[in-house]
């Protein structure tokens, strides 16, 4: 099949993927849980993980009760995460079968034994009530963290070799630090309605593409060895007020931030590898909660959002010469695709110009319908029934914006009936969950032409009932 990403389809995260044509021939694919033969171009996802963690988190507070208060506090995480990713395909059988390769060798490997991260953070906030209607929060946080990864990514013969030294491991490490800090003021106009607004600096570190050192990739360009750290300035303004008597919460913001260097990421050789994009988002959230009486709550959360990406461009795996055919394609010695006849030895493909296209995963408008209500019984107990309709519009899967990418807007319905005693001591909770019993796909990923151009899908869960029980000490 060309570049049409329609050679396999796979439902679900890491389930069987169904091929869309028959081979003329039958291949026998091998994984740890057994083996299967068909004539049918198919891949298998696999991942094994565990992770362990300890973390600890001290903080001093003030309470002098007057205009001046501040709060002091330090944060140390020590993370361990060992993962393996595992595609098993008719294709690297044939392979293996015809170039007699060591089964060890046949299926595609990420391996990271183990990934370490270490986070240590010293952060403090400033609050000053100048007058009785203004306060004012002034934050300041210094992180620093160390990354390693001992990792290999194993490919037939073309990669790292599990049989070569240190089992084709390779060890990779790196260290960012830096300042972040906010700014924020409330205005309370009257009892009844506040206004205020925050600026911020948000940091978030970079780290390590997990790709082999033996690729290409990294041969071409040693920079995408790790990728750098994200920083987000943000601005949001809003309003928080009640009305009516307090029957009526009404919750106004508007937020804007400006991306530098927003980690993306796209599939090539199979793994996650992850880009710096400039990008900026902008967004409006309106929040009314209407309670009439003892009895009856109905709720509205709305959001409208607006993501742009700025000046970058990239090739696309999954269409490397731009023209939506294998034209100008063919195979390297990795197993990954180069368009040679257009842009030269070694080149990846044609890069595609994202800018002025919208992040992924950013529906453009959502909303929440909830209502309850309350009985209470003389006996002090009381039984809550409430139900929430969501909706979400259509959004994009990736950054490059096809009609691949695009994901319908969906939406769920759900309720719940919850009885609670008459202390509170204990509850009890029925419910379901999709109620319309839909199958819409909530999110999807694409691979590359080395997994056959598979888009694996995430779907609702279908209708769902269930009973919670809970007791408070």
């Amino acid at each position: 099949g060309g570049y049409h990403n329609a050679s396999t389809e796979t439902f679900g995260a890491g389930a069987l993927s169904v091929p869309t044509e028959k081979w003329p021939l039958e291949v026998t694919v091998h994984t740890d849980n057994g083996s299967f033969t068909d004539d049918y171009a198919q891949s298998m996802q696999s991942t094994d993980r565990s992770s362990e963690q300890w973390s600890l988190e001290a903080r001093l507070a003030s309470s002098f009760g007057g205009d001046v208060e501040f709060l002091l506090g330090a944060f140390y995480l020590d993370y361990e995460l060992k993962n393996n990713y595992t595609v098993y395909a008719s294709t690297f059988e044939l392979l293996g079968e015809t170039f007699n390769y060591p089964r060890d060798i046949i299926p595609f490997e990420v391996d990271e034994d183990p990934f370490t991260l270490k986070s240590g953070a010293l952060f403090g906030e400033l609050y000053y009530n100048p007058t009785d209607r203004i306060e004012m929060t002034f934050g300041l946080r210094y992180t620093s963290e160390e990354k390693t990864n001992r990792s290999r990514t194993v490919f037939l013969t073309q990669l790292d070799d599990p049989n070569g030294p240190n089992g084709g491991y390779e060890e990779f490490k790196g260290d960012w630090d830096e300042f972040t800090g906010k700014y924020n003021i409330n205005y309370h106009v009257n009892d009844e309605v506040m206004v205020y607004g925050t600026l911020a600096r948000s940091y978030k570190s970079g780290g390590f593409n997990p790709i082999s050192s033996e690729s290409p990739l990294l041969i071409n360009d040693p920079s995408l060895k790790e990728f750098d750290p994200e920083y987000i300035n943000s601005i949001e303004v809003g309003l928080k007020s009640r009305w009516f008597d307090s029957t009526l919460q009404a919750n106004l913001s508007y937020f804007y931030y400006d991306y530098e260097g927003m980690q993306l990421a796209k599939f090539v050789e199979a793994v996650a590898v992850n880009e710096n994009v400039d990008a900026t988002v902008q967004g409006l959230e309106a929040e009314f909660i209407y309670v009439p009486d003892n009895h009856w709550m109905f709720g509205v959360d709305a959001a409208w959002l607006d993501s742009t990406i700025h000046n970058f461009s990239t090739v696309d795996p999954t269409n490397p010469n731009q023209m939506g055919t294998t034209e100008f394609v063919v195979s390297a010695p990795n197993g990954s695709n180069t368009t040679p006849a257009l842009c030269g030895t070694g080149c990846a493909g044609i890069e595609a110009d994202l800018d002025g296209n919208e992040i992924p995963n950013s529906p453009k408008f959502s909303v929440n319908f909830t209502v309850a209500y309350i009985w209470d019984f003389n006996n002090g107990m009381s039984l809550r029934l409430g139900s929430n309709y969501y909706w979400q519009d259509k959004m994009y899967s990736r950054a490059f914006n096809t009609a691949q990418d695009e994901l319908d807007d969906w939406r769920i319905w759900n309720a719940n009936a919850i009885l609670n005693s008459a202390n509170s001591s204990w509850w009890v909770e029925a419910w379901v969950r999709n109620i319309n019993d839909d199958n819409d796909i909530t999110g999807q990923f694409q691979t590359d032409a080395v997994t056959g151009l598979s888009t694996s899908y995430f779907l609702l869960e279908p209708r769902t009932f269930g009973a919670t029980v809970g007791y408070r000490f």
